[in-house]
């Protein structure tokens, strides 16, 4: 009786919340100013055509000088995903899954420990990351270390320093 109603009761919010429902992330709809470039393609009228392309083009480089539209490549949305690995953003699309990214290798430039033994990391990168769990680090970690990041169950991360066993860190900026 009871999965019943649990049952009815998520449908019926599912029906009054689609958006709830759907799994995948919305794509997002082409920027109007990228549709009157392509657009521009249907012009069959030689000068027209470029009269189009000319005017569409412009108006584009103008959002974009501007920052109303913004264009990156795939190596610019690689790096940017690095750069914020361990930061919970919300799911935009713009940067794909997070969890294509299933780890980062980087350099450390700093550590230190707190009175309770656990460990906070400045990497090349400038991200900090602090230890969160109670293991113990053998050797004390030096600037130039290799760090390797994962990324373990439920959001948590496993930072290894010199190759050291990983601990449990989360990133603080």
């Amino acid at each position: 009786m009871r999965i019943t109603i649990l049952a009815i009761s998520t449908s019926l919010i599912m029906a009054q919340y689609p958006a709830a429902a759907a799994s995948k992330p919305r794509k997002a709809e082409r920027s109007p100013l990228l549709v009157a470039v392509t657009q521009c393609r249907t012009v069959t009228e030689p000068l027209a055509r470029l009269a189009c392309f000319d005017h569409s083009v412009a108006a584009l480089d103008t959002a974009e000088a501007d920052q109303a539209v913004v264009v990156i490549d795939q190596q610019q949305v690689r790096e940017t995903r690095r750069n914020l690995f361990g930061i919970t953003l919300p799911d935009t699309g713009l940067f794909g899954n997070g969890n294509d990214l299933p780890q980062i290798e980087t350099t450390l430039t700093g550590a230190s420990v707190d009175g309770a033994g656990r460990w906070s990391f400045q990497l090349a990168d400038g991200a900090r990351w602090i230890q969160t769990d109670d293991y113990t680090i053998a050797r004390r970690p030096r600037a130039n270390d290799k760090v390797v990041i994962k990324r373990g169950a439920l959001g948590s991360f496993k930072l290894s320093v010199g190759g050291q066993p990983g601990v449990k860190a989360k990133r603080l900026n």
